[in-house]
């Protein structure tokens, strides 16, 4: 029995008007794994709507045709579109782009140095893990990185810095997740009070 554990950015569900169940179709059909969709639409018993859900993803551009025989569409001929493949791909290993980011050492406080881009194989699996689910996430977790570098190093704590593998294993990024938002939200207010101010 094929089994498939899937993890889904409930933000691209939102953003392009979709459900977990649309997603499903797109992602199976887009790796070709159309036998385990006719069992998930047989099962999940939504035959009867494989029409709109089909019509809602090529709304959404995320698939660009659907051929049908005799009126039947053909699974293995729904084409899944470039605006899918590039949010759930790669250009480049992602891990690369983290561990070039992270810290190389530092100085604990009892003044010794300590490297912290260690166990880097490791580290690669445990990564692709975690941001398989697309590149919306690895960039977050980037700039979730970055945010917490410049902290540390504004008030003076780059001692307590995690080694990489500590840090991936406990989600440190996570602790810096509300103060992005925070700055997004600062970003938008100070731009809505700029653009106030040039209107008066």
């Amino acid at each position: 029995m094929v089994k498939m554990i899937l993890e889904i950015d409930t933000n691209f569900l939102l953003d392009n008007k979709i459900t977990a169940h649309q997603y499903l179709i797109v992602k199976l059909v887009s790796e070709k794994k159309t036998a385990l969709l006719r069992k998930y639409i047989q099962y999940s018993n939504t035959l009867n709507d494989f029409n709109k859900d089909l019509a809602q993803l090529k709304l959404a551009g995320l698939i660009t045709s659907i051929h049908r025989i005799d009126s039947i569409i053909s699974y293995e001929n729904i084409v899944v579109s470039s605006k899918f493949h590039k949010k759930f791909s790669w250009d480049s290993d992602p891990f690369e782009e983290f561990f070039v980011t992270f810290p190389i050492k530092t100085i604990r406080t009892d003044g010794t140095s300590d490297y912290l881009r260690v166990d880097k194989e490791r580290c690669r699996k445990l990564y692709h893990n975690i941001v398989r689910m697309g590149t919306s996430l690895h960039e977050h977790i980037i700039k979730c990185l970055k945010l917490e570098i410049e902290d540390r190093e504004l008030k003076g704590k780059m001692s307590y810095m995690k080694r990489m593998p500590a840090w991936l294993t406990s989600e440190s990024w996570k602790a810096y997740e509300d103060h992005i938002e925070d700055d997004m939200n600062s970003t938008l207010e100070e731009k809505r009070k700029a653009y106030g101010t040039n209107i008066e």
